[in-house]
């Protein structure tokens, strides 16, 4: 029998001002030496205000979650006096500090800036190529040591990462199912636990509940209960189900979509929404279900059509690569067996799915 495992952080902070958090949550998870951060470049100013910790060296992520840019941090810090790396920004800055503090055997604190995507809580990363395209996703040692949910930032970032955030946890709850019912091991190499399928639903619920009321009061840069609900589901919740408990078609088809060069300005969140919708147009879900899903999507503004995503031109061949793309990805391949998916079927998925 395979053994159940699921993963978490050692320690999770959110809340309005969770980033003054900091000093203490040093304290809990670093050794001797030098904190480290790697941060985005538009939040740097913000960063050093808030962070309040003396002596920490301050890295500008240069923007794309490459091996050449993991490699020039991994030589920048490359020094007996650093002893934890902080990663704060959106979920590439988030990647790329995570692969640094693996490559150094460092821990690794996380401080999300926006609420873009579940990468804060994770153990992977996702490695692009110069031209934006996905290479692949390494698992690495442990989940980070801390994450730091400062709600007060996450709140005044653009909504449009707050409604991709949505976006990426929503498809939770159909991909962690499918997933199960297919079979399939979870990022740790185990069968899905129990609790990843109650974490997977219950992001849906909040979701479906409080999604557009914490859209619009961020929108209206106004405090509202359920922004702080809407935050935990997509960062933690959706984090820890999707690890726990696998992926399916929304993810794999990002391997089809960022390969192609109209993407290169549509957000992580916005891809996997308009791929939820293809996939339970492929699997077949009720109808009304799938337009419980696309309605949903398109009164948060989310992508539901390929012309969302800069692909309206496209044509069936085009549609075919997107398709046979999508299953690099393993939780896919091993999908063809267990449900009977195949490229051919994805790709007319993707056409009915335009029929809509």
């Amino acid at each position: 029998m395979t053994m159940r495992i699921i993963g978490f952080p050692s320690l999770y902070v959110q809340g309005p001002g969770a980033l003054r958090e900091l000093p203490r949550c040093l304290d809990a998870v670093a050794g001797r030496g030098t904190p480290a951060a790697i941060v985005d470049p538009f939040v740097a100013p913000l960063f050093r205000d808030l962070s309040d910790v003396e002596g920490m060296k301050v890295i500008e992520f240069a923007g794309e979650c490459t091996m050449g840019e993991i490699s020039r941090l991994v030589a920048t810090l490359r020094d007996d006096s650093i002893g934890v790396i902080l990663g704060a920004g959106g979920g590439k800055a988030l990647d790329t500090a995570k692969m640094v503090a693996h490559e150094l055997g460092l821990p690794i604190i996380i401080a999300p800036t926006v609420a873009s995507s579940d990468a804060p809580t994770s153990r992977i990363a996702a490695i692009y190529d110069d031209h934006h395209r996905i290479i692949s996703v390494p698992r690495l040692r442990r989940n980070p040591d801390a994450v730091i949910v400062d709600t007060d930032i996450i709140r005044k970032a653009p909504a449009r990462f707050f409604a991709a955030g949505i976006g990426d946890a929503i498809t939770k709850k159909y991909e962690v199912a499918e997933s199960v019912r297919a079979g399939n091991l979870n990022f740790f190499d185990g069968a899905p636990v129990g609790l990843a399928l109650l974490l997977a639903e219950e992001c849906g619920a909040v979701l479906y509940r409080d999604a557009e009321a914490a859209l619009t009061a961020v929108r209206e840069g106004r405090e509202d209960p359920a922004i702080e609900r809407v935050v935990e589901a997509t960062v933690l919740y959706s984090g820890l189900a999707f690890e726990g408990g696998g992926l399916s078609v929304a993810h794999g088809m990002l391997r089809g979509l960022t390969a192609r060069p109209e993407t290169l300005t549509v957000l992580h969140g916005e891809l996997v929404a308009y791929g939820v919708l293809v996939q339970e147009v492929l699997a077949g879900s009720p109808p009304d279900e799938i337009k419980r899903l696309r309605d949903f999507l398109t009164r948060l503004g989310l992508p539901v059509s390929l012309t969302q995503i800069g692909l309206g031109r496209v044509g069936r061949e085009a549609i075919d690569r997107i398709a046979a793309m999508t299953f690099e990805a393993n939780y896919i391949a091993s999908q063809t067996a267990a449900r009977g998916i195949t490229p051919s079927s994805l790709a007319q998925a993707i056409v009915d799915t335009e029929a809509l």
